[in-house]
């Protein structure tokens, strides 16, 4: 459990640095900038590749296939870490009304 929270916050940080990162942010490639913008898509890719090199894998009881695993394991994780990050940001964005 406590390698699981590890591989998200690291996750976490990899996203934000990433998003935040002028070459990818500001490419000229509109997918690149796309993909970058949006946390959700870009922690697909962040996790999955994070899954391989820290080898979490959710599900490994069940079933285990090489590749496949990893990428399961980065989308399930991505879309709840989106889900938190959301709702953080909607307990506590200072909303101004004009």
């Amino acid at each position: 459990m406590l390698n699981y929270l590890l591989y998200t916050l690291i996750g976490r940080l990899f996203i934000y640095l990433s998003m935040h990162f002028p070459p990818l942010s500001e490419s000229r490639f509109d997918y690149v900038k796309r993909l970058f913008s949006c946390d959700l898509c870009s922690g697909v890719f962040i996790f999955s590749g994070l899954s391989f090199v820290m080898g979490e894998v959710l599900f490994s009881e069940i079933f285990y296939l090489p590749i496949a695993s990893h990428i399961i394991t980065g989308g399930i994780t991505s879309f709840l870490v989106h889900l938190i990050y959301l709702g953080w940001k909607s307990k506590f964005d200072i909303l101004v009304i004009e």
